[in-house]
């Protein structure tokens, strides 16, 4: 019966493999030499999933200093592996709610489906698993097996009550094929050709003691059960007998105490109105989500549980170690007294956002920052003088400018600041504020107090004035800087093909 219900799968034609975005999507996150031009291409393609990954971008759960207000900014914000992942989840959400029903209550699995993968992603923040988005992914198809299953077999779940739980849905398919919809699950997925640590999981996903939490599969497949484990009580009736089954499933399964899990379910029940507005669904009612809350927490604080998380020594070592290669990294990129990153990681920088201006028809904007009498400084107040002002004014252009731009030191007292998607009217805006706050900052010394103005180069690659390569851009600004110093300092001079400064 199993071989059946598998060769139906593959021939049928009522329940497809994803839609043509998705799979580009699935090809474009395997390939490990992916741009984020590419993905913002192929996401672009599909204009309702657009403007949700912009939405994601801007919302709660993902809150940044500055608004997106285009695709670009939007992968830069979330980071192009977190904005894929989350734009495939939209994409195989929008492709398979809509299908008609059989005998699964089709809104009590989505349900289940959309609730769980928010529940598993905020347990994947308690254990610190890296990449929360992909766990999203994971727990929000553990059960796509069951809907093939009601598609291609619409007779199968038609014997179980209208509000039959999971687990009664898991001993049906055992009872009849051996196996429950987690292998069938991660046996379709692996057809469609999604990538296999996402197939790994779902096949994971009822039994994911078989797995050591000490790998990256299995503390994400823990994670994704105890979603489901999660969602299940909270869905159902959260009494004393099923919160202390509960918290001792979170014990087991990822060492979490009972006062954290509380944490974590008031956090993920906290998230319920943002995670319908994403996906445009009416998921709990709220007052009955607070008084479950409540109820949940209050059982919870009764226990006498308290046990401190644990982790293996193999997976602490293995966590100092990814902590300490990514600090050595980013200390290699950055200048060792301002903080900002320094000359070769700049010019590295400089190429990538150059290519993907041009291959995007984006603007790319440049800013020199070159400090106004600065050797003046040096020979009055002495060199440790000279350095506070260059690490204020490193702290004074980084609180100006976003999130996702580049600031590094160029040399000496010269900083370069790179805009990615930003144009000549709005980078000159940012270039200004940057002016105002170092006329009005005081830095004072033992014997004296100044003010460290400077003179500011811009240009900016776009369609009224591009550059044939990054050089050119950065020459360009450079000598615009050069010019603002010529014409009296502390003020802006950009680029303009008309102009002689460039």
């Amino acid at each position: 019966m199993l071989a059946k219900i598998k060769q139906k799968l593959q021939t049928s034609v009522s329940f497809p493999s994803p839609p043509g975005v998705a799979m580009r999507i699935i090809a474009l996150m395997g390939d490990p030499d992916t741009e984020l031009t590419e993905m913002a291409g192929v996401i672009s393609q599909d204009p309702a999933l657009t403007v949700k990954v912009l939405r994601v971008a801007n919302s709660a759960l993902y809150s940044t200093r500055r608004k997106s207000d285009n695709l670009r900014q939007a992968l830069v914000a979330l980071g192009m592996n977190a904005a894929s992942t989350l734009a495939l989840s939209f994409s195989l959400v929008g492709a398979y709610a809509s299908a008609p029903a059989a005998g699964l209550n089709h809104t009590q699995f989505w349900r289940r489906a959309i609730l769980s993968a928010s529940a598993a992603r905020r347990f994947g923040a308690l254990a610190g698993v890296r990449v929360p988005e992909e766990l999203f992914l994971a727990a929000l198809v553990q059960d796509i097996g069951a809907l093939g299953i009601d598609r291609v077999q619409p007779d199968f779940y038609a014997s179980l009550p209208v509000a039959a739980t999971h687990g009664a849905l898991i001993s049906h398919e055992r009872a009849a094929f051996g196996v429950d919809h987690a292998e069938i699950g991660a046996w379709l997925m692996r057809q469609w050709r999604l990538p296999e640590a996402l197939c790994a999981i779902v096949a994971l996903s009822h039994d994911p003691s078989s797995e050591s939490q000490a790998t990256p599969l299995g503390q994400t497949a823990r994670c994704v059960a105890l979603g489901g484990e999660c969602t299940d009580v909270l869905l159902g009736t959260p009494d004393a007998a099923n919160i202390d089954a509960l918290a001792g499933k979170a014990q087991k399964l990822l060492e979490i105490d009972a006062e954290s899990l509380g944490d974590a379910l008031a956090a993920f029940v906290g998230e319920i109105p943002e995670i319908e507005r994403l996906f445009d669904t009416k998921l709990m009612d709220g007052a009955y989500a607070t008084g479950m809350l409540d109820q949940a927490r209050d059982l919870l604080t009764m226990r006498t549980m308290r046990a401190l998380q644990q982790v293996s020594s193999l997976e602490d070592d293995l966590q100092r170690l990814e902590v300490r290669t990514a600090t050595l990294e980013d200390q290699h990129r950055r200048d060792a007294l301002t903080g900002v990153f320094n000359r070769g990681y700049l010019d590295i920088v400089i190429e990538k956002e150059f290519r993907s201006a041009q291959a995007g028809a984006w603007p790319l904007s440049l800013v020199f920052v070159d400090l106004d009498r600065f050797k003046q400084v040096n020979d009055t107040y002495g060199h440790p003088a000279g350095d506070a002002v260059l690490i204020a004014t490193a702290k004074l252009i980084l609180d100006v400018v976003r999130d996702g731009d580049y600031v590094a030191r160029y040399g000496g007292e010269e900083f370069v600041i790179v805009l990615a998607g930003i144009g000549m009217s709005a980078a000159q805006r940012v270039c200004e504020r940057l002016l105002s706050r170092l006329r009005t900052t005081e830095h004072v010394f033992p014997g004296g107090a100044i003010r460290a103005t400077a003179s500011l180069g811009l240009a900016t690659h776009c369609a009224e004035t591009p550059f044939s390569s990054a050089a050119q851009l950065i020459a360009s600004a450079d000598r615009c800087m050069y010019s603002a110093k010529e014409a009296g300092r502390d003020r802006l001079v950009h680029y303009h093909p008309s102009a002689n400064v460039a």
